[in-house]
């Protein structure tokens, strides 16, 4: 994809199905929010804080919406950035589907960055029209001309291969990438998690995440596809999110592994109530022990695995066979194919290392990054850039970053492995494992810890426990202690920033 440019033969072999049902053309499905405010109006579609939208009140706010955007002149295919606070969670919710109702490309952005950090996404997104707050509602002699002026029914059908969002991945070691991910993208998906976890009509999704990550964008557009509930909060809180899940009718919920172990630092030995039917964990890797914490007071914590590209989740441990298998990240979702590579092509063996290729309802491509695009893709295989291995039951373990892993003396070495030995030290609270430049070494292992409160620990100490579980070669030879490890506002951590500290350290020591 170059430039302005969208061909929907870039799609994959699953958008191609047609929905071919019920009076829709071949490769379209309906508009869910139109089609629920059609059959269940007063079907509750969203929750934040004391309002409640029904599917008819957000169809409401969606048509209002888009007659808003034929007012301003906007056109269709145009780029459109929606930088609402996360205060603003319902009206997001209802511009995203509005913004699609009116064919314009929504590109999320996050309104707690800087402005010129917000411009220069704009920019890298092509972006023609920037929303920084919701759109006034339209009155009703501008709504009939909106609604005269549109191309399609008030039923709007929606192209499975046509763009649905430009999504800005997380950006942990660098600048971030625009994704093009298609409605056939968010479509396969939430019919892929549906199909692992079931869809109850009471089923209420709670999202502490960001709303403008893939995250929490996705809990919005496959609950408007099952029509079901969403419960929005502004951001996390352990004590609210366990009040919800208590009393407020929470069957499931997205989390990132920092918010499990808050939430359950302050639940304390509280059993989770039979209603919760399970926690999504993904967006990093969920250490087993935490799992298992969950697991003793009754809380299905799913350890999944995706990114921005897929659109959400690929694997997800099955609540079936859980909790079996909580060192994984489950099995493939449908849909979804996953190949684990070595030098010689895909592997199978159990705990066989390579890099994992995925193909299936991913993205089509990046935007305006064609030697990405060639980099990333053999023929329909996506290259993740994640390595992993399979188990004895068929499931994946995910390992590194492709762009984590460090050779020492020769030797490969997994930050993952060094985190998880030194997160066992009884006074470390968090972990990050990066690489430092080592001349004829190639690299050296370095960590970066955060100490419960009231603790001290010296580099030795940290290397004597590793050295128990650890070969020397993987030791750390630097450390740092800090207050809190950075990380981005969906939870992953930035090892850039990370490796930033430790060259500060190396040229504070060798000045020039």
């Amino acid at each position: 994809m170059s430039g302005r440019e969208w061909n929907d033969t870039g799609a994959n072999a699953a958008e191609e199905k047609g929905a071919g049902e019920s009076g829709l053309s071949p490769g379209t499905t309906w508009d869910p929010v139109a089609f629920w405010a059609r059959t269940s109006p007063d079907r509750l579609a969203l929750r934040m804080g004391a309002e409640r939208w029904t599917y008819g009140r957000l169809e409401e706010a969606v048509t209002g919406a888009a007659v808003s955007f034929f007012e301003q002149g906007l056109v269709s295919g145009e780029h459109v950035s929606v930088e609402f606070g996360a205060e603003d969670g319902l009206h997001f919710a209802a511009t995203i589907h509005a913004l699609n109702r009116a064919e314009l490309l929504p590109v999320p952005i996050g309104q707690r960055l800087t402005e010129p950090e917000r411009v220069a996404l704009r920019t890298r997104a092509q972006v023609d029209f920037a929303l920084t707050a919701a759109p006034a509602p339209a009155s009703a002699s501008a709504a009939a001309a909106g609604r005269a002026r549109a191309k399609k029914p008030s039923h709007f059908e929606r192209r499975l291969g046509a763009p649905a969002a430009i999504l800005l991945s997380s950006g942990t070691e660098g600048t971030p990438r625009a994704v093009v991910l298609t409605h056939g993208n968010f479509f396969w998906s939430a019919l892929a998690s549906a199909r692992n976890l079931g869809v109850r009509a009471n089923d209420v999704w709670l999202t502490p995440l960001p709303l403008h990550h893939v995250g929490g964008l996705s809990v919005l557009t496959r609950s408007a596809y099952y029509g079901t509930s969403v419960l929005i909060h502004e951001r996390f809180d352990a004590d609210a999110v366990n009040q919800a899940i208590d009393r407020e009718g929470v069957t499931l919920v997205s989390l990132v592994p920092p918010m499990l172990e808050r939430l359950l630092d302050a639940r304390g030995n509280r059993p989770f109530p039979d209603s919760i039917r399970a926690a999504l964990v993904g967006g990093g890797p969920a250490p087993e022990p935490l799992l298992r914490r969950a697991a003793k007071l009754g809380l299905r914590a799913l350890p999944t695995y995706g990114m921005t590209e897929t659109a959400s989740q690929v694997t997800t441990l099955s609540p079936r066979r859980w909790p079996e298998g909580l060192e994984t990240v489950g099995t493939p979702l449908p849909f979804i194919q996953i190949e684990v590579r070595g030098p010689d092509g895909p592997v199978i063996a159990p705990d066989e290392e390579g890099e994992i290729f995925i193909r299936g309802p991913v993205t089509a491509a990046y935007f305006g990054e064609p030697e990405l695009n060639q980099s990333a893709f053999d023929r329909r295989w996506f290259r993740t850039g994640d390595f992993g291995a399979w188990d004895d039951a068929g499931r994946l373990r995910v390992l590194d970053r492709r762009t984590d892993r460090m050779v020492v003396g020769g030797e490969n070495v997994s930050p993952s492995e060094v985190e998880e030995v030194l997160g066992r030290h009884p006074v470390v609270l968090d972990v990050c494992v990066v690489s430092t430049p080592a001349a004829a070494w190639g690299h050296e292992v370095a960590a970066a810890v955060v100490l419960r409160p009231g603790n001290t620990i010296t580099l030795e100490e940290l290397r004597e426990h590793a050295g128990r579980s650890l070969a020397m070669f993987k030791l750390p030879r630097r450390l740092h202690v800090a207050d809190a490890l950075p990380r981005n506002d969906s939870g992953k951590l930035l090892r850039g920033d990370v490796r930033g500290w430790f060259a500060e350290q190396m040229a504070e020591k060798n000045p020039a």
